[in-house]
């Protein structure tokens, strides 16, 4: 059976504090916060950010590389929060923080869920970095009025348990073993709390409003049980579970810090994304982080169309990329045998890769008595598609004119568009 009682919560705080990653020791006079990490744009500052908290002495870790791969987390976190990919930065957050339980990780996941729109769990992950034993005193202030603000906001659960030792679940949740109270925040409306002890459950379903707390008597009767030869660890009498209210994540258990987000309620885990390490000379394992697009070296194959419609010639051949320059080596065919030799720069690095281009055309023709070399001047612009890292498309437009070729089968100045493709190594 399980009783329910509720009560009216009455604290209201008059402001919001900015959180960010990384605290500074308590000064007489504080600095200003540093800004959130979506808006650190600079690589080398986020570098300097995130190291500050994952070369904490003070967050014991087993292995000493766990802190370089929390780091990288973290780094790919934020570069998937500036572009608002917000569950797949949260799977990174969360397993920085499995990986290196730092409570100023903590403030990062409530900022994020906040952003998101999850206040319970922003809400829920504050009160575990206030009750973190490793958190210092610079934020706690800031991180009670911000706590004390979403409450405003959501339905705080007061569940008394009984017998001590059974479990609880709420929405759906994984089932948490509690001693004697379970405290935890949730979005108004309706919930489901079940309890459990050996083989005898119970459940109900309760309403929260805004700003409330709500009490509620869980009891169940459970089976007696053989006493145990070993009495097992006794249970802390409260017990504040971290994003285990609903299907939105998994866990390792309740208490633990492992968590992973889901795609949507019940949904496929988010896997975090982890860049490439590699071992420097000096023994120490460092994260390769690309800080900008490539572009790389392939195979070139193009067709040249006459302006006039009257035939095309097949180009095929090499690009080499140096940065945003390339050069272009092709041999070319219609009716003639020709070569190309040429550069091109691009503009942009993203998909669309707007270019100029300038080249050297030449084609061997046939005379009465010998054969002749027609060499021209090519200029260029177009644009690059990039299909996939693999395989890109282009087009242009070009002008060409070659010299000396009076009375023979060239015209000397030439309207040449080409369309090509571009395969990257």
């Amino acid at each position: 059976m399980i009783e329910t009682r509720s009560q009216r919560s009455s604290a209201s705080i008059a402001a919001v504090a900015l959180l960010a990653a990384g605290g500074a020791a308590a000064q007489p006079a504080p600095a200003p916060a540093p800004p959130p990490l979506a808006e650190i744009k600079d690589d080398k500052q986020l570098a300097s950010v995130l190291a500050r908290i994952t070369t904490d002495p003070a967050i014991p870790v087993a292995d000493p590389a766990m802190r370089t791969v929390a780091q990288a987390l973290m780094v790919e976190g934020v570069k998937r929060l500036q572009a608002k990919a917000y569950d797949q930065a949260l799977a990174n957050f969360l397993e920085a923080y499995a990986k290196l339980p730092s409570p100023k990780i903590l403030l990062d996941i409530g900022a994020l869920l906040r952003d998101m729109g999850r206040l319970a769990d922003a809400a829920n992950t504050y009160q575990r970095y206030l009750d973190d034993p490793a958190t210092g005193t610079a934020r706690v202030v800031e991180v009670k009025e911000l706590l004390a603000r979403l409450d405003e906001q959501l339905t705080t659960l007061r569940v008394n348990v009984s017998p001590r030792g059974a479990d609880i679940s709420i929405d759906g949740g994984p089932f948490i073993p509690v001693g004697r109270w379970l405290v935890t925040r949730v979005r108004p409306g309706l919930h489901l709390v079940r309890i459990r002890k050996g083989v005898r459950s119970a459940e109900l379903t309760i309403n929260g409003f805004d700003g409330e707390t709500k009490r509620v008597d869980a009891r169940v009767e459970a089976e007696p049980t053989p006493p145990a030869p070993t009495p097992p660890a006794p249970l802390p009498d409260q017990v504040s579970p971290w994003l285990t209210n609903g299907t939105q994540y998994t866990a390792d258990s309740g208490s633990g810090r492992v968590r992973r987000t889901r795609s949507g309620y019940a949904g496929a885990e988010i896997a975090p994304i982890i860049p490439a390490l590699a071992l420097d000379d000096d023994g120490a394992l460092r994260a390769r982080y690309p800080t900008k697009a490539t572009i790389s070296s392939g195979a070139l194959a193009v067709v040249r169309i006459d302006g006039k419609l009257r035939g095309f010639a097949g180009g095929l051949g090499l690009a080499i990329s140096r940065g945003r320059l390339e050069g272009d080596l092709m041999a070319l065919r219609s009716d003639v045998t020709g070569a190309y030799v040429g550069a091109r720069v691009r503009f942009l690095t993203g998909r669309f890769r707007p270019y100029v281009a300038a080249g050297v055309p030449g084609f061997l023709y046939d005379t009465m008595d010998s054969k002749k070399l027609a060499v021209g001047v090519r200029a260029a612009g177009g644009v690059e598609l990039v299909i996939h890292e693999h395989l890109s498309l282009q087009g242009d437009l070009g002008y060409e004119h070659f010299f000396g070729v009076a009375d023979t089968v060239f015209e000397p100045d030439v309207f040449v568009p080409t369309l090509g493709v571009l395969g990257k190594l």
